[in-house]
């Protein structure tokens, strides 16, 4: 009896430093991917005729110069709208269409699905290239215009493909109870299919979104004199590669301030700013769509 008491508080004192081990090693991954992120609110945040080198854990002097310069411009506005139009509006559209072919495709019985699944799978590895690509998007009357942000990425492959695995992973027998209520196969792909789909809709749409908000490479090539068009990145992009100026005329200005007590702006720290507005709209959508995340796969399909 006096060993079975002994062996299992040896038991108990390595699970308890097991649990601590594993607390601590969270609590380090915490800080290591956390600080990065509040240094830069923070450095942005601070006056920079105040920074001090190595770590910053609060603004020594509080200065909102560089958000003030950003959010007051009304190209940004402009440029805000766009970045959130395209960032709702091209994955809705994609979601809807993206998931009506994997609906078909994820019915064993579809005649000539194996061929369908390969034409789909080829094109994620087998392009045109740039020049071709351009010169139809111009043939379709795509470029300077909105709808060269949706319309290219409509059909999303990689998320057709993680849709119908998803879908070939449901019961059979929902279906087939559905058709032989008369059920026809739309209102089983509307009423039964996709409500069970919400967490991997709510992944790709994830994906997409984060995609769309932080795209400003096809603004380069489509839609550079449509200034109406260009999304926040590409305009931030634009601030960022715009302030540049020497050492010498930097310390000059730093100076000036230094003896009227002002503060100034410096590239750095507009960077800063500018990660910060960039990066806030989409932590946003995470939260909201992260609750679909942890919704089990048939709540709700099965009575009893």
């Amino acid at each position: 009896m006096s060993t079975y008491r002994t062996l299992m508080g040896r038991i108990q004192i390595f699970d308890k430093i097991f649990t601590l081990t594993i607390w601590v090693f969270i609590a380090l991954a915490f800080i290591l991917t956390f600080y990065p992120f509040y240094y830069v609110l923070v450095y942005s945040l601070n006056d920079p005729l105040r920074q001090t080198p190595g770590l910053m854990f609060w603004p020594q002097k509080l200065s909102l110069s560089a958000y003030r310069t950003i959010l007051t411009s009304r190209l940004v506005h402009r440029a805000f709208f766009i970045s959130v139009a395209r960032s709702t509006v091209g994955p809705a559209l994609s979601l809807i269409v993206t998931s009506m072919i994997a609906f078909p495709l994820s019915i064993r019985i579809l005649p000539g699905r194996r061929v369908l699944n390969w034409y789909f799978l080829l094109t994620m590895y087998i392009g045109a290239g740039l020049i071709p690509t351009y010169l139809l998007y111009v043939n379709l009357g795509l470029n300077n215009t909105f709808w060269v942000y949706i319309v290219p990425s409509l059909v999303n492959v990689y998320g057709m493909i993680l849709i119908r695995t998803y879908m070939e992973s449901l019961p059979a027998s929902l279906q087939e109870s559905a058709v032989i209520d008369g059920a026809g196969y739309f209102r089983i792909f509307l009423q039964i299919v996709m409500p069970l789909c919400l967490p991997v809709l709510a992944a790709i749409t994830l994906f997409s979104c984060v995609n769309q908000w932080n795209a400003y490479a096809d603004t380069v090539i489509y839609n550079t004199w449509a200034e109406e068009l260009h999304p926040l990145q590409y305009v931030l992009v634009k601030m960022i590669t715009g302030l540049k100026f020497d050492s010498d005329r930097a310390d000059a200005m730093a100076q000036a301030a230094t003896a009227s007590n002002v503060s100034i702006m410096t590239p750095f720290t507009m960077r800063l700013a500018v990660t910060v507005v960039t990066i806030v709209p989409i932590t946003t959508v995470y939260p909201i769509l992260q609750r679909y995340f942890i919704k089990g796969l048939m709540i709700g399909s099965i009575k009893g």
